[in-house]
């Protein structure tokens, strides 16, 4: 018997179904989310070899900038290269430049940055220490990323009757949306929150935020197997202490990831900055990041 082109399609098509759903069904999803976030908290902190220097776009209400950035074991730094869409003039890059340098090379400025950095990685551990308890998850299929990665979309929404343990993880119990997790590597690669209803918070300060708000936040393996954020977009407005209105709303694209060398120093990266292609030979080949964001 003759066996038709279509009749060995419609039979792959099943197959695939069936082992998609089958994949589905040996998916425990607070598992899957409880091991994630662990490896998300282990990776929160200090940047740690290897470093990079990258291309980040950032669009405001009212007004955009581009930045070069580069990461050192003395925390990162960051030049100015345009404003709402034009390249600095020669003057402005002068003065940009020497904002900088000045920076650069003082440690009280830097330390200040860094407890900065350290009280926002805490609060982003304190949300994630939640994430496992705080939802009802559905999984929402599988599929295959780029790389060949195992990609698990989950659906997410407040558990009923879950009570925050803190004023910053109140937040979550108005929030629902999707995440996606790369299953092969183990890390969240993205998720998206959109508040169902008011929420209080308490984020370092008092405040509201009203439903409607969300916010996307896109991960990726930017070159031997370092994982950074390529992509974030809040949007969100609010109350902050009951009477001062609170907007934000931004677009971060982070793009064009190249490794640098592990040891350099502060006037090393201020020079590669400032000459951002000369990426040392034996660092050359880094991958790039997601090629479209917001923050």
């Amino acid at each position: 018997m003759r066996i038709s082109v279509a009749s060995c399609w419609l039979a792959a098509v099943i197959c695939s179904w069936q082992l998609a759903v089958a994949q589905t069904q040996n998916i425990d999803p607070v598992d899957l989310v409880r091991r994630v976030t662990q490896n998300e908290i282990a990776a929160t902190g200090p940047t740690t070899p290897p470093y990079f220097i990258y291309k980040d776009s950032t669009q405001w209400k009212d007004h955009s900038t581009v930045t070069e950035n580069i990461e050192t074991a003395e925390g990162g730094l960051s030049r100015t290269i345009a404003k709402n869409g034009k390249a600095l003039t020669h003057e402005e890059q002068a003065e940009a430049d020497q904002e900088l340098k000045t920076f650069a090379y003082d440690s009280d400025a830097r330390r200040k940055r860094r407890q900065s950095n350290r009280e926002d990685d805490q609060r982003s551990i304190t949300l994630m220490r939640s994430l496992p308890d705080a939802f009802n998850y559905t999984v929402n299929g599988v599929t295959k990323g780029p790389n060949g990665h195992d990609l698990v979309h989950l659906n997410f929404k407040s558990k009923p009757g879950w009570s925050a343990p803190t004023r910053e993880t109140r937040v979550l119990e108005g929030m629902e949306g999707d995440m996606v997790v790369d299953q092969t590597a183990m890390r969240l690669a993205e998720i998206n929150g959109t508040l169902f209803k008011d929420v209080d918070f308490g984020w370092g300060i008092l405040g509201r935020l009203f439903k409607g708000g969300k916010f996307v936040i896109h991960q990726a393996d930017v070159g031997g197997g370092s994982w950074r954020e390529t992509e974030e977009t809040l949007r969100f407005n609010g109350k902050i202490l009951v009477f001062k209105n609170l907007t934000v709303w931004s677009t971060e694209t982070m793009t064009n990831f190249r490794p640098v060398p592990s040891n350099l120093t502060t006037a090393q990266a201020l020079q590669l900055l400032q000459n951002p292609d000369e990426v040392v030979a034996e660092n050359s080949g880094g991958a790039s990041g997601k090629q479209t964001k917001q923050k």
